[in-house]
């Protein structure tokens, strides 16, 4: 088996080589706008980044004019692909087009500052400092500085990517210098500022697979073990989440097992004994840790383990220039005016409104209703577009807003939409189903629980998972109820109505119910165990994968019913 995976491994990498070195032939063939539409994801975006690098040094060399020209000819390409995002098209086709649409701005954005600097010959370090692609000796190459990377070939499918802000190329440079040097990577911040995005994201640049894991105060160094001795024979990267929460003892013999690979990689060997076994060393391996400091039960890094790592300091990015970019890869038109309307919501909100802890202004608010917008767009292609955006600030946050905050809301709404009135949702169908599911239920539909039911619904449609706050008795665990037989009822009217990609309008709902304080945390999550060193599966492990594999269509929900405290949730996150 073994043998047959290592080759199974080895085809991938020269499968996807050879995409990137027929796309390469063929952009020079096709419209650029025909092209994208013909190739993996993966490939047009390496392909299309390789193209651009060769543009800049060609136009540098040949003076300004040149230049200038190139950032027309880039901007007029950035304009036809956002024509076909507007368009209908399959859905995988739509992730390749934004992802390469958020990349095309960056590309643009780039070459207009290089033109606007005066740069003129292609060693400036405005211009090494840029992430460059090279098909060089039949190879693809990643520069950046002085650096240079082989491109990793890994199939990664077909992803998204990040907007690149100056706070991401900052952290590029820092992890690509890093790992030119053997070292690690420690971006370190507040949450919600990207810092294991973007270790992810600069792993999806170099094609190279990158796994997560969220440390918690349970790993030992043989855990730790098992997961290096993967990483240095797969040549997998590694990025350890909230990494100051293993404990101090157990990170002094991670740091002597992060030294032994780092070594090795250092001296070039094929082989090398880690913790008395003999591997096979693969010199991509490198492993990130991301931090954040001053946090509640978080111990320092000994200095050994330091040394090891370069850190990077990760502040609050730039949300308009994130909003703006994510508006256009998803087809709005004007996304400059309403990315500022969406920044400024929050900063009015965050000021004016009281203060819960269950209110959140960062990163992931605006995330959430970036990708309400992309949905609304997506279902209403010729309505006005402040209307849907003001629909999907209003359906994304009013649900989570107490009483006396909602009038303030409505007014900072109305000040930033004025004259905007949104049509009213049709519900009929869903209020008429929910009304059959109380009284099957022996419940009053009251219109204030029929207000949760539709926002309940509508907050599920954006994200993948959320939590019910309210005193005891609010009705918490019936709305869950009520909805999923409400949904179920739906998915038997209408279960021959498709919509137009093809899903079924409405999906039944299984679900199971856990309450996280009943049981211990190794029996909620998994557990190690102390003797043998098996892990052991908890209800939850077991639940998700049961879900996971099962091939029905309906959706599946986890309810975790009772208390939150940050225990159990903080190690929701690997999850």
């Amino acid at each position: 088996v073994e043998k047959w995976l290592l080759q199974l491994e080895g085809i991938m990498k020269r499968s996807v080589r050879d995409q990137i070195d027929k796309a390469r032939v063929a952009y020079a063939q096709e419209l650029r706008e025909d092209w994208v539409q013909h190739w993996p994801g993966q490939v047009a975006i390496a392909v299309g980044q390789t193209y651009w690098t060769t543009g800049v040094h060609e136009a540098i060399r040949a003076g300004r004019t040149a230049l200038k020209a190139y950032c027309d000819k880039l901007q007029s390409d950035l304009e036809k692909i956002v024509e076909l995002v507007r368009g209908r098209l399959p859905k995988q086709v739509r992730i390749t087009l934004g992802a390469m649409v958020t990349l095309d701005v960056h590309s643009r954005d780039v070459t207009i500052e290089l033109y606007d600097g005066g740069v003129t010959s292609d060693a400036d370090f405005k211009w090494l400092s840029q992430l460059r692609y090279y098909w060089e000796r039949d190879n693809l190459y990643v520069r950046m500085i002085n650096s240079t990377c082989d491109y990793g070939y890994e199939y990664l499918g077909n992803t998204p990517r990040l907007v690149v802000t100056p706070l991401t190329d900052r952290c590029y440079r820092t992890l690509i210098g890093a790992y030119a040097l053997h070292l690690g990577g420690a971006p370190e911040g507040p949450a919600g500022t990207g810092k294991t995005e973007t270790v992810k994201d600069l792993a999806k640049a170099m094609a190279i697979q990158c796994v997560v894991f969220n440390c918690s105060d349970g790993l030992d160094y043989q855990a730790m073990g098992k997961f290096f001795k993967g990483l240095a024979s797969a040549g997998a990267w590694a990025c350890f989440d909230e990494f100051n929460r293993i404990e101090l003892e157990v990170l002094s013999v991670v740091a002597q097992q992060i030294l032994t690979i780092q070594r090795a990689v250092e001296a070039n060997v094929t082989r090398f004994v880690f913790e008395g076994t003999e591997l096979d060393l693969n010199m991509r391996c490198c492993s990130y840790i991301t931090m954040n400091p001053g946090y509640a039960g978080r111990s320092e890094l000994p200095d050994n383990l330091k040394v090891l790592f370069r850190t990077v300091a990760m502040m609050v990015p730039d949300y308009t220039m994130i909003a703006e970019i994510s508006l256009y890869s998803c087809g709005f038109v004007n996304g400059r005016p309403l990315s500022i309307k969406i920044t400024t919501t929050y900063k009015l909100c965050s000021e004016q409104l009281s203060s819960q802890f269950h209110y959140d202004y960062g990163m992931r608010a605006v995330k959430a209703v970036l990708s309400a917008a992309a949905n609304l767009k997506l279902k209403f292609p010729k309505e006005k577009e402040d209307i849907l955006l003001l629909r999907a600030i209003i359906d994304v946050n009013s649900p989570k807003f107490l009483s006396h905050d909602i009038p303030l809301f409505q007014g900072i709404i109305s000040d930033l939409f004025p004259g905007v009135t949104l049509p009213e949702a049709d519900y009929t169908a869903f209020n008429a189903a929910a009304r059959e599911t109380c009284e099957k239920l022996g419940l009053q539909p009251v219109p204030v629980f029929l207000q949760k039911l539709i926002e309940t619904y509508e907050m599920m449609i954006v994200r993948h998972g959320f939590m019910l706050v309210g005193e005891p008795f609010a009705g918490k665990s019936c709305i869950l109820k009520v909805l999923a037989g409400t949904l179920t009822l739906l998915q038997q009217q209408f279960a021959d109505q498709r919509d137009d990609d093809g899903d079924p309008l409405y999906r039944a709902v299984q679900y199971r119910v856990v309450n996280p304080k009943s049981i211990t945390m190794g029996q909620l999550f998994g557990c190690f165990d102390p003797v043998s060193h098996e892990w052991s599966d908890g209800v939850v492990a077991n639940t998700f994968r049961q879900f996971a594999s099962s091939t029905s269509e309906d959706r599946k929900w986890v309810v975790f019913d009772g208390p939150i405290d940050t225990l159990w949730i903080e190690s929701m996150n690997t999850v």
